[in-house]
């Protein structure tokens, strides 16, 4: 049986899963409704800030807890891949906003929709984490599917870097060369914040080897 100041770590990487969550909600309207992009990303920083704070006290707690429920390294690594989720999707938005990004397109919704997705199995996976559930097929899931979602967002990035490289973008000019750069990053950012979500169902995965 877990102590109370234990299970206090699950409550606050369960809010850090929340504010994930949020995260990559707030990104997903943005695509779907250009109007609120500028909003958007204000509250985006907003989100990122509160991320930060909640990595510094599950940090403290991780050094002042002298038993934990894990091993201080797997909370670790889980708790900065939850950040790096927010940071990723924070900057995605600052960049389509500093740059004067006009309007969305099929490939930008697509990465938001999969980004959306991978966020709720990571909330599912970490509750799991808290009940003692990591010998369930539930949570096994979990990270199997994170990883589908990465390899189907593999396949999106390839698609918008030909189709980019190739000057056959509907929504970048074929010499302006300065959009093709632009979009470039934030897809790379886009990708790498799918990536980021692969790595907590690895961990999800290693966890279950490691616990059950």
């Amino acid at each position: 049986m877990f102590f109370p100041h234990k299970l206090k770590i699950f409550d606050e990487l369960l809010k850090q899963s929340s504010i994930v969550k949020e995260a990559t909600q707030l990104f997903h309207n943005i695509t779907r409704d250009w109007g609120q992009l500028k909003n958007g990303a204000l509250a985006l920083q907003t989100l990122e800030r509160q991320a930060d704070e909640l990595v510094h006290r599950i940090t403290h707690d991780i050094e002042k807890t002298f038993i934990l429920p894990l091993d201080k390294e797997d909370i670790a690594d889980l708790t900065e891949s939850l950040d790096d989720v927010v940071d990723n999707v924070e900057e995605a938005a600052n960049r389509l906003n500093i740059y004067k990004i006009s309007k969305g397109n099929e490939a930008l919704g697509d990465f938001s929709e999969l980004i959306k997705q991978a966020a709720a199995q990571i909330h599912e996976g970490i509750s799991m984490l808290k009940e003692r559930k990591m010998a369930s097929e539930e949570f096994a899931s979990c990270g199997k599917t994170l990883g589908d979602l990465e390899s189907r967002g593999d396949r999106v990035h390839r698609k918008v870097l030909e189709n980019l490289m190739a000057n056959r973008s509907s929504f970048v000019n074929r010499d302006d060369f300065l959009s093709i750069l632009k979009w470039k990053e934030i897809f790379q950012t886009l990708e790498d914040t799918l990536d980021k979500c692969d790595n907590i169902g690895k961990l999800f995965a290693r966890l279950r080897i490691k616990y059950i």
